[in-house]
């Protein structure tokens, strides 16, 4: 069963049970039930979080703080029949909610729209959808009878053709090109290069990257600050350059490329640079004098202007730049040099992308490698010297577990990865991420995360630490979450205990590791992360909550966890922090 069908089903329980709960509220206004209600949502909400369904965990966060808030007080009839009626509606849901749906529930939560009112009209852009949709069964139909009828190759064309068409949907109503954002900077540079009294020669050098369309806007506030104070700050006038020996009209730069799954963002500009001993200065005054003055120019604040002037001062500054780059999981890079120039560097990650990978078992171990990094897989295997022989070169042996070799698989950069057994060539959404040699995750392939190997990263290893089987204690009152995230660390050579209370957790022993859930029944996960420590100060703890709050945060490392994860954000971390507490 995959891992959504569980949510589902999940869900289809505890809003039974909450609907039970209200009908019972109703008869002894006993305040605990409140309480109840408050976890049943709030497990919902972490729950659908986790697997992918943002709309369903907004609303069932907003159901959450409704019976939170109403915690102390009485619960109004009306308010329990508006949750029933929502609870109703919601519970035979196969999918995600729609932002039409998201607001419908909403009115009625907020008693804007009556209980004895329909459901939701229809829009043109939901006409559209089922447009789509009907397109959708038309072909998935055609796909199955070729299956039925034994015609695989076509169903396989089919099943490609689909997904090639479902992605170039997605790109269209998610992504947006780079270049079409950069293009739109020429006028803004015109405009600026007079109003400053300059010229300007501007470059555009972008390949064909896209981002998301709701990130373009935050990005394009960063490069018009960038592409703005490069023109009236750094490039000098067309006599200064003159002066200097350059040519009177500047030259203004920005690039985009991806490289390792980062975009990458270049401004340049080829005018006097930025004044070192002027920032030194400036950071020595405000308290700064032991930072770095490539760093100190991206501190809240900071500048070496006495005034703003309509080129600058606008809201936006280079503190805005760092941190829209590392709220994507980036960074920002200062490059500068007198006479010469500047280059500010702007790396954020990639959202998830396809691509194919070769999914690879090594004992219990299952992980990928990109098939752009292979050469070659063979079955004929020497070793030489504790090094795999191929066409009389000795390559380093890269082994996630032990035993006979059966398969290796040559990469590009000669290094050969061993395996017992090659479960396939697959197309998989891939989500970045950088741990060791872990550089991300390919998903939609199995219910659980398959992480992606770097081959340039990997060394050699056989029979090493690695592969000594752990096992970790897993607390959560949701079986999706400890489905999913049982089922990520065991393919990942972990032994699993699961627990689903705290009264049943502090029970077990011989575990090396725990992830714990916040919001329990009975004992809190706080009281079980006090009772873990006090029996072994040792043992790190990872605690799992959809609470994000700073104070939250503090509340969970103060009761001892190592570490806090937020429910949904990603999964995959989990798994690098257990590799980093048990593996080193």
């Amino acid at each position: 069963m995959e891992f959504m069908d569980i949510y589902f089903n999940e869900m289809e329980e505890k809003l039974n049970e909450a609907m039970e709960l209200l009908k019972k509220y109703l008869e002894l206004h006993d305040p605990v039930i409140i309480k109840d209600l408050y976890r049943i949502y709030h497990t919902l909400k972490g729950s659908a979080g986790l697997v992918g369904l943002p709309k369903l965990g907004e609303f069932m966060h907003k159901l959450e703080s409704a019976f939170k808030e109403k915690m102390n007080s009485d619960l109004d009839e009306k308010f329990v029949a508006r949750v029933i009626k929502i609870s109703n509606e919601i519970i035979n849901k196969k999918n995600d909610l729609t932002d039409e749906e998201v607001n419908y529930y909403e009115s009625i939560l907020s008693g804007e729209i009556n209980l004895n009112e329909g459901t939701i009209s229809k829009t043109k852009n939901e006409n559209i959808s089922i447009d789509l949709l009907e397109k959708f069964y038309e072909r998935i139909l055609k796909l199955e009878n070729n299956l039925i009828n034994k015609n695989y190759s076509i169903a396989l064309k089919e099943a490609k053709s689909l997904r090639l068409y479902t992605q170039n949907l997605i790109e269209e109503n998610k992504f947006i090109s780079i270049h079409k954002v950069i293009k739109s900077f020429e006028n803004l540079v015109f405009q600026e290069a007079v109003f400053n009294k300059k010229k300007i020669n501007f470059n555009i050098e972008v390949e064909n990257t896209k981002i998301e369309k709701k990130d373009a806007e935050s990005l394009k506030d960063v490069l018009i600050h960038l592409v703005k104070n490069a023109i009236a700050h750094g490039i000098e006038s067309p006599s200064e350059r003159k002066g200097k020996g350059k040519e009177p009209t500047g030259n203004l730069t920005v690039k985009s490329y991806i490289k390792n799954d980062f975009i990458y963002l270049e401004v340049i500009d080829d005018g006097k640079g930025i004044d070192i001993d002027k920032v030194k200065e400036k950071a020595k005054s405000k308290g700064f004098e032991n930072v770095d003055p490539l760093e100190v120019i991206f501190y809240s604040g900071f500048s070496t202007k006495d005034k703003t002037d309509q080129s600058s001062g606008r809201g936006i500054g280079l503190d805005t730049v760092k941190a829209f780059a590392e709220a994507k999981g980036g960074f920002v890079k200062l490059e500068t040099e007198k006479d010469k120039g500047s280059k500010f560097i702007i790396a954020f990650k990639t959202k998830i992308t396809s691509k194919k990978v070769l999914v690879i078992r090594r004992n219990e171990n299952i992980f990928s490698v990109d098939s752009n990094e292979i050469r070659e897989v063979i079955n004929k295997i020497e070793i030489i010297d504790s090094k795999i022989n191929y066409g009389n070169n000795l390559l380093d042996l890269i082994d996630y577990g032990n035993g006979n070799i059966k398969f290796a698989v040559i990469t590009k950069n000669n290094k050969a990865i061993v395996a017992d057994e090659i479960l396939g060539h697959f197309e998989a959404f891939i989500s970045p991420y950088n741990f060791d040699e872990i550089i991300g995750f390919a998903k939609n392939i199995f219910s659980y995360p398959i992480p992606i190997i770097s081959p340039e990263k990997a060394s050699s290893k056989r029979n090493s630490k690695n592969i000594i089987k752990k096992t970790v204690l897993i607390l959560d009152d949701s079986v999706l979450t400890r489905f999913v995230i049982s089922r990520m660390i065991k393919n990942n050579g972990y032994n699993v205990i699961e627990a689903e209370t705290g009264e049943e957790a502090i029970k077990k022993s011989g575990y090396d590791a725990a992830i714990v859930d916040v919001e329990l029944p009975g004992i809190s996960g706080y009281e079980v992360v006090k009772h873990i420590k006090k029996v072994n100060k040792d043992i790190p703890v990872i605690m799992l909550s959809t609470k994000s709050s700073p104070e939250d945060i503090k509340k969970g490392l103060d009761s001892g966890a190592n570490a806090y994860v937020i429910k949904g954000e990603n999964t995959e971390k989990i798994l690098n922090l257990l590799n980093k507490f048990l593996r080193g």
